[in-house]
C-alpha cells in the first residue's frame, strides 16, 4: 500500500469513527438526553480511538487524527448553533427574549458539559500538546463550545439581551421572571471568563455593560443562590456555580458574607453529627464525613472556602462547651485499636491517620501527646498492646506531622520498653543462674521516671517480699549507681481467690492484693492493724477497704473486717483493677506541670527567635511564636505577653525593650 493508499485508508477510519460519534452528540444536543455510565464510556472510547488510532501509521501526523476530531466538533456546534441562532435573534419581545433564550441556553449548556466529560482524553492530550506548541486558539472542549455560543448566539443579540434586561429589572417583576433573568446574567459571566479575549476581568465587564441595579441584583441573587445550593446537601452543580460566581465576586473568596453562610451551616451539621455520637469512630466520622464530603470535593479549586471546613472543625473541637473532651475521646479510641484485634492492619492504619488528621486541630496539641503517653505506657505495664508494630507506626504519623520535638516523649517511651525487656531477660537469668523460683509469675516492667508520678508506701506482704528482695538486689549488681524504686500506683497482679464453694481469678492492684493476702495469716483484722501492717496511711487506704466492702467481699464485724466465704459471681474472672489510690487531686497537679511546661518552651521559643531575628515589633515576634509553638499548643495573646514580659526581666535572657512595641536581643 503506497502512501496515497494509506492516507486514503486514514480518512476513511476518521470518517467512520465521526459518524458514531455524532450519534451521541445527537443524544445530548437534540434529544437532549445526557449520557447514562454505559454511553459515556462508549463515547469516550470512541474519543479515545479517534485521537490514537493512526499513531502507529508514519504517513499521518501525531496531532492530526485529535485536529480532526476537534474541527468536526467546532463544525457540528457551528450547525446547531446557527439553527438556535436563527429562532432567537429576530424575537422583539423582551421577554419573550429572555425566555427563549433560557430556554435554549440551560440545554445547551448541560450538553457541553457531558460532552466535555467524554471529550476528557482529548483534553488531557491533544489540547494540551497544542497549548505546550504555542497553539493559543485551541482551547479545552467545554470553553470551545462557550466561544462558539458567544460569536453565534449571544453576539448578535447582546445589547437587545442587556436592554432587556434593564427594562425588565426596572419594573415589578414576578419570582418566575427574576430567576430567568438571573439565569440569563449567569450565562454572561460564563461567557465572559470564557472569552479568549481576557484584558478585562469579569467584575468590570459586568460594570462596563450593566446597569448598577442589574449589577447588585446578579449579586444578591448569587447569594440566595449560594443559600439554596448549600442547605440544599446536593452539591452536583456547586463546582460550577463557584467557578464562574467567584470570578465575577471576588467578595465571595475574600469577604465574610458567603464564608458566614458557609460556616453557620458547617456548625450546624457538625453539630447534628456530634450529638449522636456514641464513641471515639463516631466522633471521627462526624468531622471526616465533613472534611471530606462532596461539598469539600466542590470547593477544591477554592482554598478560601475549604479553609472555613477547617476553622469549622477547629473551633468545634476547640469548644468549651462539650460533654467529652475530645483529646481523652480521641485516646481511648486508640486505645481500642491498640487493644483489640478486630480490625485489619491496614484498617487500623487508616484509622491512625484520621485520629493524626483530627489531632491537627486541637489547640492543646501537647496534653493529648501527654495522655496518649499514658496510655501508651498502661499498655505496656499491662501487656495489652497486640502489635508492637501498630505502636511504632501511630508514633511515626504523629513525628512525621508534628515533629520530633513534640513526640519524644513517645518514641522514648517505645525505647524504654525495649529496654526494660532486656532488664527483664537478666533477671531472669539472674534467677535461672542462682536455681532460684519465686512461686509465682513475677512480671517486671522498667521504665525510667518523668517525676509525674505518683506512688504511696507500702509494705509488701511475706509472700512477695522474696520477689522485692532479689530484684533489689540484681539491680544493684548489674547497674550500680542507679535508684530503683517500685511503683505500687500503677503495679497490678492477678491472685486465684478460693472461696467456700467458688473459685476466682482476681485482676487487682498491688496494694488490693496485699490487702487481700493479709487474711491468708489471719481471719480478721481492724483498719489500724492492716495499715499498721500494710505501712501505708488512712488516705491511701481508705478507697480500697470501701470498694471491697461496697461490693460484699470484705464484711465488718464488730470493729474488725473479714473475708466473706459466700461471695459469689458468675464470671470466674473478675477485674478489680479500677479503684482510684490517688493520694492528691492529679488533675490540678497535671494542670499546674503542663502550665509549667509551656511557660519554658515558650520561653526557649521567645529567645530562639530573639537571637535569630535580633529587633523585632511586639506583633512579629507573636506571629513568630505561635509558629513556632503551633505542633504544641496554641498559645494565648495575653501568655506570649506575660512570658516576655518575664525575659525582659531576667538579666540573663538578653531581651530588652527598644521603644514601646520594639524588642531587641542584646548578646
Amino acid at each position: 500500500m503506497n502512501r496515497r493508499e494509506r492516507r486514503l485508508d486514514y480518512n476513511e477510519g476518521l470518517s467512520d469513527l465521526w459518524d458514531k460519534e455524532i450519534n451521541f452528540l445527537d443524544q445530548i444536543f437534540y434529544k437532549r438526553i445526557p449520557f447514562n455510565c454505559n454511553d459515556l464510556i462508549k463515547f469516550y472510547d470512541y474519543v479515545y480511538y479517534h485521537c490514537s488510532s493512526f499513531v502507529q501509521n508514519p504517513s499521518v501526523p501525531c496531532q492530526d487524527p485529535g485536529s480532526h476530531l476537534y474541527e468536526n466538533l467546532i463544525s457540528y456546534l457551528n450547525t446547531r448553533l446557527q439553527e438556535i441562532a436563527a429562532e432567537i435573534e429576530n424575537i422583539t419581545e423582551d421577554d419573550q427574549l429572555i425566555i427563549k433564550y433560557v430556554e435554549y441556553w440551560k440545554p445547551y449548556q448541560k450538553a457541553c458539559e457531558e460532552l466535555d466529560r467524554g471529550c476528557r482524553y482529548l483534553n488531557q492530550n491533544w489540547v494540551k500538546r497544542e497549548h505546550f506548541e504555542g497553539h493559543k486558539h485551541i482551547h479545552e472542549v467545554y470553553r470551545m463550545a462557550m466561544i462558539r455560543w458567544k460569536e453565534l448566539v449571544f453576539s448578535p443579540i447582546d445589547r437587545a439581551l442587556v436592554t432587556a434586561i434593564t427594562l425588565i429589572l426596572s419594573q415589578t417583576s414576578g419570582e418566575y421572571m427574576k430567576s430567568l433573568l438571573y439565569k440569563v446574567l449567569q450565562s454572561i459571566v460564563e461567557l465572559y471568563a470564557s472569552d479568549e479575549k481576557q484584558a478585562v476581568t469579569v467584575p468590570n465587564k459586568l460594570n462596563n455593560v450593566f446597569t448598577e441595579e442589574a449589577v447588585g441584583f446578579y449579586h444578591s441573587e448569587t447569594l440566595a443562590e449560594f443559600r439554596k445550593i448549600i442547605s440544599s446537601d446536593t452539591y452536583c452543580d456547586l463546582k460550577h456555580f463557584l467557578k464562574y460566581a467567584c470570578l465575577a465576586m471576588p467578595e465571595i473568596k475574600q469577604g465574610v458574607q458567603f464564608k458566614g453562610v458557609l460556616e453557620r451551616h458547617l456548625a450546624l451539621q457538625l453539630q447534628k453529627a456530634i450529638s449522636k455520637v456514641l464513641g471515639g469512630k463516631d466522633y471521627l466520622n462526624a468531622f471526616m464525613t465533613l472534611r471530606h464530603s462532596p461539598l469539600e470535593r466542590a470547593m477544591r479549586d477554592h482554598k478560601e472556602l475549604l479553609a472555613v471546613i477547617d476553622q469549622v472543625c477547629s473551633n468545634s473541637i476547640n469548644s468549651m462547651n462539650q460533654k467529652r473532651d475530645p483529646i481523652e475521646v480521641l485516646n481511648i479510641h486508640c486505645n481500642e485499636l491498640m487493644t483489640n484485634n478486630h480490625y485489619s492492619a491496614k484498617a487500623v492504619i487508616e484509622e491512625f491517620k484520621r485520629i493524626v488528621e483530627l489531632v491537627e486541630f486541637l489547640n492543646e496539641k501537647d496534653k493529648f501527646f501527654n495522655q496518649y503517653w499514658k496510655y501508651l505506657r498502661i499498655r505496656q505495664i499491662n501487656e495489652t498492646s497486640t502489635s508492637d508494630q501498630n505502636e511504632s507506626t501511630m508514633i511515626s504519623l504523629l513525628t512525621k506531622k508534628f515533629g520530633y520535638v513534640a513526640t519524644f516523649s513517645l518514641s522514648n517511651q517505645l525505647a524504654e520498653l525495649d529496654r526494660s525487656r532486656v532488664v527483664k531477660d537478666q533477671f531472669k537469668n539472674y534467677l535461672d543462674c542462682r536455681d532460684m523460683k519465686l512461686g509465682f509469675d513475677f512480671r517486671l516492667t522498667c521504665f525510667e521516671t518523668r517525676g509525674g508520678d505518683d506512688n504511696f508506701k507500702l509494705i509488701l506482704p511475706t509472700e512477695l517480699q522474696q520477689a522485692e528482695k532479689e530484684f533489689y538486689s540484681f539491680y544493684s549488681q548489674c547497674y550500680k549507681g542507679r535508684k530503683i524504686e517500685l511503683n505500687f500506683e500503677i503495679s497490678t497482679g492477678e491472685m486465684i481467690c478460693h472461696l467456700g464453694q467458688s473459685t476466682h481469678i482476681l485482676q487487682v492492684t498491688t496494694l488490693q492484693m496485699a490487702l487481700l493476702l493479709l487474711f491468708n495469716h489471719r481471719e480478721k483484722f481492724t483498719t489500724d492493724e492492716i495499715m499498721d501492717v500494710l505501712g501505708t496511711n488512712m488516705e491511701t487506704l481508705e478507697p480500697v477497704l470501701n470498694f471491697w466492702k461496697e461490693i460484699g467481699f470484705l464484711v465488718s464485724s464488730d470493729l474488725s473486717l473479714e473475708v466473706n466465704m459466700n461471695f459469689t459471681k458468675r464470671k470466674r474472672r473478675l477485674n478489680f483493677n479500677k479503684v482510684p489510690t490517688k493520694t492528691r487531686k492529679i488533675e490540678d497537679k497535671e494542670d499546674g506541670e503542663l502550665k509549667l511546661r509551656r511557660a519554658n518552651q515558650m520561653d526557649a521559643a521567645v529567645v530562639r527567635i530573639m537571637k535569630k531575628h535580633k529587633t523585632l515589633e511586639h506583633s512579629q515576634l507573636v506571629g513568630h511564636v505561635i509558629e513556632e509553638l503551633k505542633n504544641l499548643f496554641t498559645p494565648k495573646i495575653g501568655f506570649i505577653k506575660e512570658r516576655i514580659e518575664a525575659l525582659i526581666n531576667k538579666d540573663m535572657a538578653g531581651i530588652e525593650r527598644s521603644g514601646l512595641t520594639t524588642y531587641k536581643y542584646a548578646s
